[in-house]
């Protein structure tokens, strides 16, 4: 009996130390023809690129079949991606493509963002940084309410993703490290 206790103790210790280092994802989907405004003023780009927006969207469990639904979706409702929402998302953003000038602007650079998630009933974090035209980038993590689900600081992976439209839908994958994990 004691030597089975002792192996699930160890079994424990072993799944305690490896849960710092798992993962926690979500996909954000922004239809910016409900879900964004974009300031009036606009940089000379073709077509061209609004200096400010903010948007405020749903948030969903990053799951294989939520990415799945996504690659297709033409909306970002429930019933299209068949799962409700955890959370809502919220950003604002300045545009800084081409910036800046006084030296060799970075060309994947985009907006400057600020963003918010608000995960229903278990806490919110925010991150921080430059979106990327690249397919993955990272974003700064600026803050957290619960520790437990995100830590207050470090890095999060924002992987852009593609779906049914073009230019309608902004989709993306943000995924963080477990929290705790300080």
């Amino acid at each position: 009996m004691k030597s089975l206790v002792k192996c699930g103790l160890a079994a424990l210790m072993v799944l305690a130390t490896a849960m710092p280092a798992m993962a926690r994802s979500w996909v954000v989907c922004v239809d910016t023809t409900k879900d964004a405004r974009f300031s009036s003023e606009a940089t000379a780009t073709v077509p061209p690129t609004p200096n400010f927006f903010v948007a405020a969207a749903p948030v969903y469990p990053a799951s294989a079949a939520v990415v799945t639904a996504i690659s297709t979706a033409t909306d970002c409702t429930q019933t299209t991606v068949g799962k409700a929402p955890v959370g809502t998302f919220f950003a604002f953003g300045g545009f800084v493509g081409g910036l800046p000038q006084s030296t060799t602007a970075d060309t994947a650079d985009g907006f400057y963002v600020v963003w918010h998630f608000r995960i229903d009933g278990k806490g919110a974090f925010d991150t921080t940084g430059p979106t990327r035209t690249t397919p993955t980038y990272s974003q700064t993590i600026t803050g957290s309410t619960n520790p437990g689900l995100v830590p207050t600081h470090g890095r999060a992976k924002v992987t852009n993703l593609s779906n049914g439209t073009t230019g309608t839908l902004l989709t993306f994958k943000i995924t963080t490290p477990e929290g705790n994990n300080l």
